[in-house]
This record gives structure tokens, sequence and C-alpha cells, in this order.
């Protein structure tokens, strides 16, 4: 009996789960509904393209500009080392002339000077007129001493220090063996505060008027280097071979820009 239960039990489930309906089977990767979904247009994806390089263009010239900057901020480095070395080969030069006997007058003497108002022309902005200059004896120490501490200025970066402290010289010391040397300098510091006006004519200052100074010829380079960024290449080939016709450092460096440049 009970043996007929158990089967009559198994028959009525069997019977009641077939008449149920079965549940659907969803296949994931089926695209079936894929046509319901709007399409984009060759329009729009032109944008996005478009979008997505104007992005990678601004990354690019972000990082270009981040480049420049830092060679920038390179080259005035090396700017100012070379600029250091220079005032320290000036000062070693300084005092092996003065080591040297009778090396003050005859340095003074092999000095070419002009006077004051030709020189506030040559060196223009000049803010300590003559007459406001205070009036120091004019002994070899003075002038030496005066020149050392224009110089040690330039070395401490204070640029418009040593602007005005190599013009004080220049007009406290007419004849002073170191007047080629300050006109060098505010070249320098012009050149390199990109006033190319004012350093031009503080190097022809050097070249007009001391043509025999060892700053000569530095100060012939400089002029060329000069009229060839203001695009005069003339003029500046013929400063650059007056420079390239010595052999010193100034003619090797004349050379070799020559050269670079096709001149």
């Amino acid at each position: 009996m009970k043996q007929i239960l158990v089967t009559l039990t198994a028959a009525l489930l069997s019977s009641s789960l077939m008449a149920q309906p079965l549940s659907p089977v969803v296949d994931l990767n089926s695209s079936s509904n894929s046509n319901d979904r709007p399409k984009p247009s060759a329009e729009s994806l032109q944008r996005a393209e478009q979008f997505y390089q104007i992005q990678v263009l601004k990354d690019e010239v972000r990082t270009l500009r981040g480049t420049v900057e830092e060679l920038s901020y390179q080259l005035q480095q090396i700017k100012q080392l070379q600029m250091d070395d220079y005032l320290d080969l000036d000062r070693r030069l300084i005092t092996l002339s003065q080591s040297t006997p009778n090396s003050g007058l005859t340095a003074q003497q092999s000095a070419q000077p002009v006077d004051s108002q030709q020189l506030l022309q040559v060196t223009p902005n000049t803010q300590l007129p003559v007459e406001e200059a205070p009036v120091i004896l004019a002994t070899a120490e003075n002038m030496e001493a005066d020149y050392l501490a224009a110089s040690l200025l330039l070395k401490e970066r204070d640029f418009e220090g040593a602007i005005e402290a190599f013009k004080r010289h220049i007009l406290q010391f007419p004849e002073s063996p170191y007047s080629a040397n300050a006109h060098y300098w505010l070249g320098e510091v012009y050149e390199f505060q990109g006033n190319q006006d004012l350093a031009l004519n503080s190097f022809h200052a050097v070249v007009d008027n001391y043509a025999s100074h060892n700053k000569a010829m530095d100060a012939r380079y400089k002029l060329g280097k000069l009229y060839f960024k203001q695009g005069d290449k003339d003029k500046a080939l013929v400063f650059l071979q007056q420079a390239a016709s010595t052999d010193g450092g100034a003619g090797a460096k004349a050379k070799a820009y020559i050269k670079a440049k096709g001149l």
C-alpha cells in the first residue's frame, strides 16, 4: 500500500512540472537587440577624433613649453658661468699686471681716454652726471680698487649696481687702465639683459677708443654676433672677420661662429 502511494505521488509531481511553462534562456552574446540602439554618425565620430587630437596637441605644447623654459634657464646659467669665468680671469690678469714693475703707468699711457661728454654719448641713460661724481684721487691703487669693487657687484649678480659702478668708474677715472674693461663688462651685462642697443654702444666704445686693448678683439666678436642677430650680416661679417684674424680665444670663437652661420 505504501509503495503504491509513493508511485502515485511521483506521477502527480511529474505531470505538474510538465504542465508549467519553461523560463526563456537568454544568450548574453546575442546581438539580436543591437539594431534597437542608435548608431553614431560619421560626423560625430569625426568630431570625437578631432577632440582627441586637440588634447594630444595641447599636451605636446605644454611639454615643449616646459622644455623651452628649462633650456632658457640653463642657457642663462651658462652665460652667467661664462661671465664669472671671464671676471675671474680679468682679476687674475689685473693682479699679474700689478706685480710687474712700472706696469701702472704703462697701462695708463696705453689706454686712449675719452672725455666725459663723449662718454655720455657712448653709454646713454647714465644716471651719474660728471659734476655729482665724488672726487677720488686717481692713484693706481684707487683705480684698481674701484674697478674690482664694480666687478665684484657683477660677480654677485647685482647687475644694476654693477652697471652704475662701471659707469662711475669710467666717469671718475677717464685715464684708468681699466676703462676698456669697464666698457666691455657693461656690454656683457646689457647683452645678458637683452638690451642689444646699449650692448652695441658699450662694445663700440672698446673698439673705437681702445683699439689696442686686449678686450678689443672680444668686443669685435661680440659686435659681430649682435649685428648678425639684428639681421645686418654684412656688418656682422666685418667684425667677425677682424676677430677671426687673431689666434686668441676671440679668434677661435669668431671662426666657429662664421662657420656655424655660413657667413
